[in-house]
């Protein structure tokens, strides 16, 4: 593999991985707090549970959107314009990487 694709390999999977992780991140901190909540006591079992099953069918989406291409994946996030143009203004391509 050429440098220029290593580059270009490493740079899409950085992106792919921070994308992930925003995604989980999204997914995960509300039920995370959820569980605080009720641990406290301030939020019913059944709130809890209806919680956790909709946590269930986000990780399933996840898991069909990331199993998908590695060049479907990549157009899928460059389209997230929310996601995409604060991270590529913060993480720019290095020198002959294009996306």
């Amino acid at each position: 593999m050429t440098d220029h694709r290593k580059g270009l390999r490493d740079y899409q999977q950085a992106m792919i991985d921070a994308y992930y992780d925003a995604w989980m991140h999204r997914v995960l901190d509300p039920l995370y707090e959820a569980f605080q909540q009720w641990k406290r006591g301030d939020l019913p079992h059944d709130a809890l549970t209806e919680l956790i099953h909709e946590v269930h069918r986000e990780n399933q989406k996840a898991y069909s959107f990331f199993t998908q291409s590695r060049n479907e994946i990549i157009a899928c996030i460059k389209m997230d314009g929310d996601w995409f143009a604060p991270w590529l203004a913060a993480n720019p391509p290095p020198p002959g990487v294009e996306l």
